[in-house]
């Protein structure tokens, strides 16, 4: 099938989405979940309707004008796309108030200006200055109260945090897309227990759920576990403490876990206490929202736990490990302690110049093609790239160049540091992988001076990449494994690297920790056989 998009045709390959379809192609389109559920991606295909799934969760009136997220889209035909229309997706609102909660926790009540129509726990796409994005969960309940409320997390050097906690003012008007979703309370057994476990600011989300079941009339027992590294950071406890005086069937507990014990705070993350603490939980509900490694691990544990895989409530999202204050791909209230970019290297600002000269990045494809061809054909760097492919890694390549040279977020990969952790790598091979770059971009036509500017782009990162021994990969803080494998249930739809099937949401994987590999259940088994 053949793609129109932007004044350019691309041939889809078969069973490849949209989305896949651009990043093989350089394509700068946003997009967070890569799983149908944050609509951050979406565009508009003008010929003809496309395929259901992939408008499943759209609102009606979008999808009647062509939306759709092409994370999930597979076409099957010939499709001519258009960005979305600003006027189609996004709602105007007021600034009503701003507060702190916190020090570092500002509360925003918005204004729309028209009716929205959401359930509590749903999130909003907020669009700020310089066209950042961000997710924000809100702790609102319909019908009860007369604004959006948001909980927005300080995050050093976060782009859309410090521009809420700074510049923005009350009375100022702010756009958002949404409210998108499904962590939210579903009355159809008002006797089932819940368990709802949240660190950080996702507790703003669900402290609505659980206000919107109690007003519904829920019978069932209501348990929140709510964790922060602080004590302090239980910002929303005299709320959690006035709804348990009043409501039976709730209770809450607080967890710290780097913290000392004060007044009824446990000692311990919130989903391990939780989990302590009930132990059966077969025939509950349960809503996960925080770090996003909690939410995967803990859902891991509440099946095994007896609940079953439709009473679990957390929209699941992908995002840059290392980079998580600027990306696009995690809702800030997501973000907690110890999240916050671990390489503080400052990017460059956008290079028009360079861009204009890389002919909107179909010479920097050529050049990309042309230097990675040449590194896996030379003998001293061709083994720090067993395993991957050159498609592949020009891909990535292509995406990290593009958001430095733009300003655009499209890369979501590792940063320098983690993506060359285990590379030892001296000054005098890092040299020489800078000669042949040069050989390239100049024979490739780069102006003597844009080929000079690359180079010094690249040699910001030589102390990140340049180490006499292997280094510990860190991700949300913590050191992870030098080499070896794990498992992990998959969150977003994906292929294996052996034997090319497709993985499915849910199914558990097998992946290198060093090389990102992911392998499917057939084929984890003959990794285990040939490794015993």
């Amino acid at each position: 099938m053949v793609i129109r998009f932007d004044g350019n045709e691309y041939e889809c390959r078969r069973n490849e989405t949209v989305l896949e379809l651009f990043l093989r192609n350089g394509v700068s389109t946003p997009f967070s979940c890569r799983n149908g559920v944050c609509h951050t991606c979406l565009l508009r295909s003008t010929n003809i309707s496309p395929p259901t799934v992939s408008q499943r969760g759209i609102k009606q009136s979008l999808a009647d004008k062509g939306y759709f997220m092409p994370c999930v889209c597979r076409p099957v035909a010939d499709m001519e796309i258009e960005r979305p229309r600003a006027a189609d997706l996004l709602t105007r609102a007021v600034v009503y108030k701003k507060t702190l909660l916190s020090p570092d926790v500002c509360r925003v009540l918005l204004e729309p200006a028209t009716q929205v129509y959401y359930r509590a726990g749903q999130f909003i796409n907020l669009h700020g200055v310089d066209g950042v994005i961000r997710s924000y969960s809100l702790a609102s309940v319909p019908h009860e109260d007369c604004y959006l409320e948001i909980h927005v997390k300080r995050i050093p050097d976060g782009k859309m945090s410090c521009w809420i906690f700074g510049d923005l003012r009350e009375n100022d008007e702010i756009e958002f897309h949404g409210p998108l979703g499904e962590n939210y309370y579903i009355p159809e057994d008002k006797s089932q227990n819940l368990l709802l476990i949240s660190t950080g600011t996702g507790v703003a989300p669900h402290i609505g759920i659980v206000k919107d079941a109690l007003l519904s009339g829920h019978q069932g027992n209501i348990k929140l576990y709510h964790g922060s590294k602080k004590h302090y950071g239980h910002y929303l406890w005299p709320q959690l403490e006035k709804l348990a005086r009043h409501y039976p069937n709730f209770s809450y507990v607080l967890c710290a876990s780097d913290d000392a014990i004060i007044g009824s705070v446990v000692m311990g993350r919130s989903n391990e206490v939780a989990l302590e603490q009930n132990k059966n939980l077969r025939g509950w509900s349960v809503y996960l929202s925080g770090r996003p490694e909690m939410v995967m691990a803990t859902e891991k544990s509440v099946i095994a736990s007896g609940v079953s895989q439709k009473n679990i409530y957390a929209d699941p999202f992908e995002y840059d490990q290392t980079s998580i204050a600027d990306s696009l791909s995690v809702p800030d209230d997501q973000l907690s302690e110890g999240m916050v970019d671990f390489e503080r290297r400052n990017t460059p600002d956008p290079d028009p110049e360079m861009w204009q000269a890389l002919e909107e990045g179909a010479l920097m494809t050529k050049i990309l093609s042309d230097f990675y061809t040449r590194v896996f054909d030379d003998e001293r760097l061709n083994p720090y790239f067993s395993g991957v492919t050159k498609r592949r890694l020009i891909e990535k390549v292509y995406n990290f160049h593009y958001q430095m040279f733009t300003g655009k977020k499209v890369y979501f990969g590792d940063r320098p540091k983690n993506a060359h952790h285990w590379m030892v790598i001296s000054d005098e091979l890092f040299d020489y992988r800078e000669a042949l770059m040069e050989a390239c971009l100049r024979e490739n036509g780069l102006p003597d001076h844009l080929v000079k500017r690359w180079l010094e782009y690249e040699n910001m990162y030589r102390e990140d990449i340049v180490k006499s021994r292997p280094i510990n990969k860190i991700m949300f803080g913590m050191e992870m494994p030098l080499d070896g494998f794990d498992e992990i249930a998959i969150e977003a739809s994906t292929l294996c690297d052996s034997c090319g099937g497709e993985i499915s949401v849910g199914d558990m994987v097998r992946y290198h920790v060093r090389l990102g590999t992911t392998y499917c259940t057939n084929c984890m088994c003959d990794l285990i056989s040939s490794s015993d």
